[in-house]
């Protein structure tokens, strides 16, 4: 709400100075000759008043039925894909920028319409109204094109790309100041205080309170999205450093933040494939649009990020999104197969073969995971010759990266020894 605030505040600033200009108007004033020139477009008070009264009533009536016509535009999309591109559609800083545009001149009209009690002749107040009366009827016909674009799938679809992204580079400073976690980790565990997502936690407050403690470590046994009830372990401390101000550290909350949780806008992908790519919907061209996207995501986060060796560091926290990634495209595996749909099947093996020869090798393990997965759903499904190709494909990748039993799965999954199984 911080942005059409602040807006609607400003329009309230301009009516300000507009009236400002009216009542301090002399002939001696630098803009009497424009203001005199623009009289006769007004006329007097009354008149004055009969046009900011018109212009009210219009902006109030268009903008309230433009508005519940793409309220009810967004809602039908977020049926058709998922209830979650509302949150995306709320968060389009255009969007909040075009609803405090509106308020905000409505508010202007309205304040200068007060003003005429005080005001002779408002001709820059009327003026100014008739203008941005003008520019808002303009606006209406690009808020409704522009809402119609943000509720296709493809538009969607990147501007929850965007924001996964986004979220990923905010993550990375944390990512950067702590080790991956040791298996098993040990201490003692910290509980959430109440029921909620874990959505941060303040690493520079931790980092300053376990350095008073060189003997301290702390162990994150939850990543940033898990749902916690009351009570849950959330990390593990070892050492003699306090609890108390570690645990203040953690922030939770009843929803997810976008900002800090890449997974979460990766979940909203995945949701809106498995709608589509389900006999739910049995949309094929959605889902193509989901798997581009969750290709996307898989070549923009293959690299690993810049870790600190376990004896550099008192904080252990594991990344786990890149396993999470694989697991959307199992979810997207399994909604082919519920639909009988080939060609999401074809396309997600053709993902995971391009994602293995681009992942490094100690984060190659959950791609891999996938190939059970795969083999069994091939096994419900017709062998078109774009799922033959793919499935070809993946078993050339894999056995270049000798995983050998996984490449066989395929191929006896398709009842195909498939390229050099036998060497």
């Amino acid at each position: 709400m911080a942005l059409p605030i602040l807006i609607g505040l400003a329009f309230v600033l301009l009516a300000e100075i507009v009236d400002w200009f009216d009542n301090h108007s002399t002939p001696q004033s630098p803009w009497a000759p424009l203001r005199l020139w623009l009289s006769q477009y007004v006329g007097d008070t009354e008149a004055a008043i009969g046009v900011l009264s018109a212009i009210a009533g219009s902006l109030f009536t268009v903008t309230s039925v433009t508005f519940s016509i793409l309220l009810l535009a967004v809602q039908q999309g977020a049926t058709v894909l998922n209830s979650q591109i509302v949150d995306h559609y709320l968060r389009n800083k255009a969007n909040r920028a075009w609803f405090g545009f509106f308020v905000g001149v409505s508010l202007f009209v309205l304040i200068t319409l007060v003003q005429t009690t005080h005001t002779k002749q408002p001709v820059f107040g009327v003026i100014v109204s008739t203008l941005l009366g003008a520019v808002a009827l303009v606006a209406l016909v690009m808020l409704i094109y522009s809402t119609v674009d943000q509720i296709r799938p493809s538009t969607v679809l990147t501007s929850i790309v965007a924001t996964a992204i986004a979220a990923r580079e905010n993550q990375l400073e944390i990512l950067s100041r702590t080790a991956e976690a040791p298996h098993p980790p040990a201490g003692l565990p910290l509980t959430s205080p109440t029921s909620g997502y874990f959505v941060h936690f303040d690493i520079d407050e931790i980092a300053r309170v376990l350095q008073a403690h060189p003997d301290a470590r702390l162990t994150f046994v939850a990543s940033i999205g898990d749902f916690l009830p009351q009570g849950a372990s959330v990390a593990l401390l070892s050492g003699s450093a306090p609890a108390a101000p570690l645990v203040e550290a953690l922030t939770f909350d009843v929803q997810r933040d976008l900002e800090t949780d890449p997974a979460y806008s990766l979940e909203h992908v995945a949701n809106i494939g498995w709608t589509a790519t389900s006999s739910a919907h049995s949309d094929p061209a959605v889902g193509n649009n989901v798997l581009n996207a969750l290709q996307t995501l898989l070549h923009a986060w293959a690299p690993s990020p810049p870790r600190l060796p376990p004896d550099a560091t008192q904080i252990y926290y594991s990344d786990n999104l890149h396993e999470r990634v694989s697991h959307a495209l199992e979810d997207m595996l399994v909604a082919a197969t519920e639909s009988r749909q080939h060609q999401s099947m074809s396309h997600t093996l053709n993902i995971i073969a391009a994602g293995l020869a681009l992942v490094p090798e100690e984060r190659r393990a959950s791609l891999l995971g996938t190939i059970p997965c795969a083999s069994k759903a091939l096994q419900d499904t017709l062998p078109t010759r774009p799922l033959r190709a793919a499935v070809h494909r993946l078993q050339t990748q894999l056995v270049a990266l000798n995983a050998r039993t996984e490449a066989a799965q395929l191929a006896s999954a398709l009842q195909d020894e498939g390229p050099n199984l036998k060497d």
